[in-house]
């Protein structure tokens, strides 16, 4: 079902997922992602990641929280079957753009407290704070420009 190549993969991508999940949610996001499948049942899921079936079932309810996946149901058939949700990870990467100007606010409250402005980590959270400004300016347009180029594409 699934090439070496696809496995490694699977891997790569379950790695870096894992910074913000638990590995069995990292690894079940990736395959979703990774697989030629469209979607998977519980059982499917936990045969191809030899995962248990608590850490099956922690990690897939983990992902549809937070609405990185999704199921649907097939007639006759009570089983879930989970698939990834694309446009909610794009939708993520808005969300993140808010939570850099947040924590832009707060680099902003922390350099407003420091007596001595002049030190090295002062003038790092003045540099850090300024870039996550500029993102915040500037990511929406770069979100909207992709998406233009997207929609005239045939």
């Amino acid at each position: 079902m699934l090439s070496q190549k696809q496995k490694e993969l699977i891997e790569k991508i379950g790695i870096y997922f894992e910074e913000g999940m638990q590995p069995a949610a990292a690894r079940i996001l990736a395959l979703l992602i990774v697989a030629d499948q469209v979607s998977f049942s519980f059982d499917e899921i936990r045969e191809i990641l030899k995962l248990s079936k608590s850490a099956t079932s922690n990690g897939i309810n983990f992902l549809l929280n937070l609405k990185k996946i999704e199921y649907h149901t097939k007639p006759g058939d009570r089983k879930r079957y989970f698939t990834w949700s694309p446009d909610n990870i794009i939708n993520h990467f808005r969300e993140g753009i808010d939570k850099i100007l947040a924590l832009s606010i707060l680099f902003d409250a922390s350099l407003q407290l420091k007596r001595d402005k002049n030190t090295h980590s002062a003038k790092k959270i003045a540099e850090i704070s300024d870039l996550m400004n500029f993102l915040h300016l500037e990511m929406p347009g770069v979100i909207e420009k992709w998406e233009r180029k997207r929609a005239s594409k045939p």
